[in-house]
This record gives structure tokens, C-alpha cells and sequence, in this order.
């Protein structure tokens, strides 16, 4: 049976959106219909005011997508149990609606330079006003935007936030945690993540808001790969050929990769830039004495990791077996038993007892060792073993691990 309700927009998520996710979350069937901009001319004279989106049911047709999302919200039980609760829920979706009525000025500016003052001017004027009292209202209700339970004014403070993202090319709302904290809670809803992971990706969405140099191996950048993927945070994976590297180093800040680019700011060194997407992601301490612990346990691994370097970087075959060999007897031989045995005493864990940015670090430094002698290294080794197989066993890192470019390390 073909769906009841027919949606057209154009191909990107904007004023449409709340809509669709209205139909993903009350598990409504809708033929999503997109429209190529440069088809418009021809489709606008159809429209019942030469806008979109608009909504067919039974043949009929409506437009304004607030009174459409209100009428799904309705029919998926993200309404008041009163008037007066609609009210508040109406009020708070018109307050983020004229947000959004600010915002509109900046797309439609072609002059660079007055595009940039005008992104000042919102970035100052519209998100310094609004979102401190929005923030407060959140906090008021419990997490929720309004009533102090999910409703759809949530959902279309959560669809609108992302052009926030986009028009100001930073995170708008990491000043923000309980209005990020909406956002989060709505995407994370099953029926929602599910689609946005299917989802058409449009020329709308927001570029990364990172940006990873390294070379095309997994090597030093890898550990960073695995807290953005575990963190579900886009990032640019820019991998730089070796032939192609002389003429690029004296562009970085000390001659080496990877470095991580942010807002305009760029910084190297790769532990660094993993304990820093650590604290991002949660894996890290709960106060300054656990970081310690956390990063005593990385170096120590990276100390471990640094004698290997010598072995890399020989050319000659039988001067690279005696460096092996002296590895797996004076480093291996001293390090690992004593790794092994932190695993054991953490409850499988590198600290803490529990799992941390740690514990990735060695997932991806471990493989070098088998690279290096040729041998599996943790054989011996069952608790260190275990760490790898838990990191690499986690949902996001093993779907990076299946995509991810094939290399030798």
C-alpha cells in the first residue's frame, strides 16, 4: 500500500525536517519527495502559495511546515494534554522560529564581506540573546525545551540548531550543555538515529568542524580515528601520499603529522590531540589525579613504542633482525609483563577499571609489534589481548575497522 502522506521539499533537510523526523519517530509512512533547485521554477507555480514544504493526504493540500509539524505532532502523541500546554509548546517553537527568521539573511548574502559581518552580527545579537534563556528554560523543564517532557518543540529546536552549526561554521551550542543536551537526546531516540543514519546527505549538511592530517597508514593518527568514530564526531580524514609530503612540511607547524585543524587553529602531536578528543568523548578521568593515571599509562606505552622506531627506520636486513631480536628480549620481555598485569589489576582495563582513551591508544600502537617481529606478541599475553579485542569489538569501531582504507599499518 503506498503511504498516505506525501512531503515535498527541496533535496536538504531545512524547514522539512521536523517533519520527516515527525514521521520517523511516530512510524508514519511518508513518500519523501525532494525537488532539484534548479527544477523549482517549473514546480512553484503548482504549490498553493509558491512555497514548500507542503503536505498531501487524501487529496489534499497544505503548506507552512510549523502547522504541518504541529498537526504530525498531534497524530504522534508530542502534544499538550491541554490548550494551555499547547500554548507553551507553541509559544517556545515561535521564539526558536524567529531565531531562524535572523538567521535567513546570512544565505542569502553574496558579498563575502558582508556575509561575515552579518554572522558576527547574529553570532553576537541572536544566539547572545536567545540561546541564554532558552538554556534557562531547559534547565527549568527538566531537560525539555517546555512542560519538563519530550515534545515537539524539541524536535524543532533540534532540526533548526544544526543551521546554527552551519551559518556560524562553529559549534554554536558547546556553551550550551542543556540545550545540547536536547539535541542529543532527540537524535539518540531509536526511530531517529535510525534516520539519520538513512538519511539522503545533502549539499546542506555541515562540513566537519575537523580537519585530520596524516599519511595514507594508520600509524600515529589512528588512535584518533577511533575517538572520533567512538565519539561519532565527523571529521575530515585527509591522508597524504609519502612522494607527496616534501613539498607539504613546511606548512605544518613543526614538520611532522598528524595535526588536527579546528576553527582556523591548527596543532600537532598525536597524544595530545588523542587526550584532548578523550576528554570530548568521555573517555577520560572524573578528575586531575585519574588523568594522571591515564596518561602515566600512555607514555609508558608511547616509551614502549619509541624503541620500536629504530627498527622502521633501518634499511639494512640484518641489522633490522638483531634490533628485533633485541626488542622482543630487553623491551617486550620488560614492558609487557608488567602491562599485563595493570589489565589485570584494573578489571580488563588499561585505568580506572574501566574503559578510557587508554585502552584505544594501545589498540591501535599493539599491531606495530606483530608488524615488527612478524610474531602475534600478545600471545603470551591474554589480558592485553583482551583490551584490543574490547576496543576493536566496540559497535563504531568496528564499523570504522570494515571502511576504513586498507594499509599495511
Amino acid at each position: 500500500m503506498a503511504p498516505q502522506y506525501k512531503l515535498t521539499y527541496f533535496d536538504v533537510p531545512g524547514m522539512a525536517e521536523t517533519c520527516r523526523y515527525l514521521f520517523s519517530y511516530g512510524g508514519i509512512e511518508f513518500e519523501d519527495v525532494r525537488i532539484k533547485q534548479e527544477n523549482w521554477p517549473q514546480v512553484k507555480d503548482k504549490m498553493p502559495f509558491g512555497t514548500v514544504p507542503t503536505l498531501e493526504h487524501n487529496g489534499k493540500v497544505v503548506d507552512q511546515s510549523l502547522a504541518i509539524a504541529r498537526y504530525l505532532a498531534k497524530k504522534v502523541k508530542l502534544v499538550g494534554d491541554n490548550e494551555w500546554e499547547n500554548l507553551e509548546i507553541d509559544a517556545t517553537v515561535d521564539t526558536i522560529n524567529d531565531i531562524r527568521q535572523k538567521i535567513i539573511a546570512v544565505f542569502l548574502e553574496k558579498d563575502d564581506a558582508k556575509k561575515k559581518a552579518l554572522i558576527e552580527a547574529v553570532k553576537k545579537d541572536t544566539f547572545g540573546f536567545y540561546l541564554p534563556r532558552l538554556e534557562a528554560e531547559v534547565q527549568k523543564n527538566k531537560g525539555y525545551l517546555v512542560l519538563g517532557r519530550l515534545t515537539w518543540a524539541d524536535f524543532y529546536f533540534t532540526t533548526l540548531s544544526r543551521v546554527f552549526d552551519v551559518v556560524s561554521g562553529e559549534d554554536v551550542l558547546a556553551s550550551y550543555p542543556n540545550l545540547k543536551g536536547v539535541r542529543e537526546k532527540v537524535n539518540a531516540l531509536p526511530s531517529i538515529k535510525k534516520w539519520n543514519e538513512i538519511r539522503p546527505k545533502t549539499i546542506f549538511e555541515m562540513a566537519p568542524q575537523y580537519k585530520l592530517t596524516y599519511f595514507d597508514i594508520r600509524g600515529l593518527a589512528e588512535t584518533i580515528r577511533y575517538l572520533f568514530k567512538y565519539g561519532e564526531i565527523e571529521f575530515e580524514d585527509v591522508r597524504i601520499k609519502h612522494e607527496n609530503w616534501p613539498p607539504l612540511k613546511d606548512s605544518t607547524p613543526f614538520g611532522v603529522l598528524p595535526i588536527l585543524e579546528h576553527n582556523g587553529k591548527v596543532v600537532g602531536q598525536s597524544i595530545a590531540i588523542a587526550r584532548y578528543l578523550g576528554r570530548k568523548v568521555k573517555l577520560a578521568g572524573e578528575n586531575e589525579w585519574e588523568n594522571l593515571e591515564i596518561d602515566a599509562v600512555v607514555d609508558t606505552l608511547n616509551d614502549m613504542k619509541s624503541k620500536l622506531s629504530a627498527i622502521f627506520a633501518e634499511k639494512d636486513e640484518a641489522k633490522k633482525k638483531v634490533l628485533i631480536e633485541a626488542v622482543k628480549k630487553d623491551t617486550f620481555s620488560f614492558y609487557l609483563p608488567r602491562l599485563e598485569a595493570i589489565v589485570k589489576k584494573n578489571k580488563g582495563y588499561f585505568a580506572l577499571g574501566r574503559l578510557t582513551w587508554a585502552d584505544f591508544y594501545f589498540a591501535t600502537v599493539s599491531p606495530a609489534y606483530d608488524l615488527v617481529t612478524g610474531e602475534d606478541i600478545l600471545a603470551s599475553y591474554p589480558n592485553l589481548k583482551s583490551v584490543r579485542e574490547k576496543v576493536n569489538a566496540l559497535p563504531a569501531i568496528k564499523k570504522w575497522i570494515e571502511v576504513r582504507p586498507k594499509t599495511d599499518f
